[in-house]
């Protein structure tokens, strides 16, 4: 693993916290808060820089990650950017004087010899010449599973050091379980995906393979609608986050305060699309990169295509936490994305839960040139 340049002072790996959810499905809220809280002090040092130049608008951008995980996280990173410059008063614009760009990368926090994700945001200027930095640092385990795109399980009742050592492997080698068309982090896994397709009216099942470098891919064509299906066959109600191209399922949701879904134990949820409402989704829809939903939030991104969910445990109030966890304070041509197809009817309603610890996460990549091998429907 790289080695931090700086030290990182700070490591949360655990996610224990309170959440308003969308159950069957569920949504729950805060889970992309570090990232949100680290961009609002990037935008605020951008801000401080525009007023002392006297200027108000700055471009925006990519964010790019370690080639060896070949993810989209930055996508998101950048959009949630863009969304606290505008919440700070500073215009987003192509043709600003100045621009920002950086990169993120895991590395190793000096005092834990744990994992953290390395944030560096770069003003440049016209020249290319930097006008200053800003670094900035991730902590919480199920945001660097989302930005990477890890497929991994996790111990929950382990030490921190135990779990660390399992994301590091995650992440320098990685591997997938692949069981007819189910995508899970390992045989014994109860949480897996499965990304259907549709051919007519049906919803089918499309098989990944294996990459020479373990990480899971299917093809999905330019054109296609496809969905998401999120399986917990676990004992224990699921909190999901689900990501397409670095960003939200619940980017241009009416709620911005959504997400999470939550899978109730032993059972499958089939999520559509982007969430628009708790009635309605946008589908999933393979689109050139610039008509992506992406590049409709970020006109210049060009990320891979990448889906990640990731599972935890999730309990009511009234409920006693699972067993093993932790007790916290609350318990070659353009390339394609997705985009957003015709509306699909998908409802929702609210819940609280709490949320624990990550378990597992699994992702997929899905632009390849071999074609898919479609198999018939599978059981849930």
């Amino acid at each position: 693993m790289p080695m931090s340049p700086r030290a990182i002072t700070r490591l949360r790996l655990m996610l224990t916290v309170a959440s308003l959810s969308l159950a069957w499905p569920v949504v729950s809220a805060r889970a992309a808060e570090d990232l949100d809280k680290e961009m609002a002090v990037v935008a605020k040092g951008i801000k401080q820089l525009l007023d002392g130049r006297g200027q108000d608008a700055i471009a925006v951008g990519e964010f790019t990650g370690p080639a060896r995980a070949n993810s989209s996280g930055g996508a998101g990173i950048k959009l949630a950017l863009i969304k606290r410059l505008e919440k700070t008063g500073v215009r987003v614009s192509r043709r600003a004087e100045l621009e920002v760009k950086g990169d993120y990368l895991d590395v190793i926090d000096k005092q834990t010899a744990l994992i953290a994700l390395r944030l560096k945001a770069r003003v440049i200027d016209r020249s290319g010449a930097e006008v200053t930095h800003f670094d900035r640092g991730l902590f919480n385990v199920t945001t660097i599973a989302s930005l990477i795109g890890l497929t991994t399980t996790l111990p929950v009742g382990a030490t921190d050091q135990d779990r660390n050592e399992k994301v590091a492997s995650a992440i320098d080698k990685p591997k997938v379980h692949l069981a007819n068309t189910r995508i899970a982090a390992g045989a014994d896994s109860p949480y897996a995906i499965e990304i259907l397709v549709k051919v007519g009216d049906d919803d089918r099942p499309r098989a990944a393979s294996r990459d020479a470098d373990g990480f899971a891919f299917l093809k999905i064509h330019r054109d296609e609608i496809y969905a998401v299906k999120l399986i917990n066959d676990s004992k224990r109600d699921a909190a999901v986050t689900l990501t397409i191209d670095g960003l939200s399922v619940f980017a241009f949701s009416e709620n911005k305060n959504y997400t999470h879904y939550i899978v109730p134990a032993g059972q499958v949820l089939t999520v559509p699309g982007w969430h628009r409402s708790n009635q309605v989704s946008d589908s999933f829809k393979v689109t050139k990169y610039a008509e992506s939903a992406v590049a409709e939030a970020l006109p210049s991104s060009t990320s891979v295509g990448t889906i990640t969910a990731s599972f935890a445990a999730a309990w009511t109030q009234e409920q006693r936490p699972p067993d093993d966890e932790p007790r916290g304070p609350d318990g070659a041509r353009d390339a394609d994305a997705t985009g957003k197809g015709p509306p699909v009817d998908f409802d929702l309603k609210e819940v609280y839960r709490n949320v624990g610890r990550l378990r597992a996460s699994v992702s997929a990549r899905y632009t390849r040139d071999e074609d898919p091998k479609n198999l018939p429907p599978s059981k849930p």
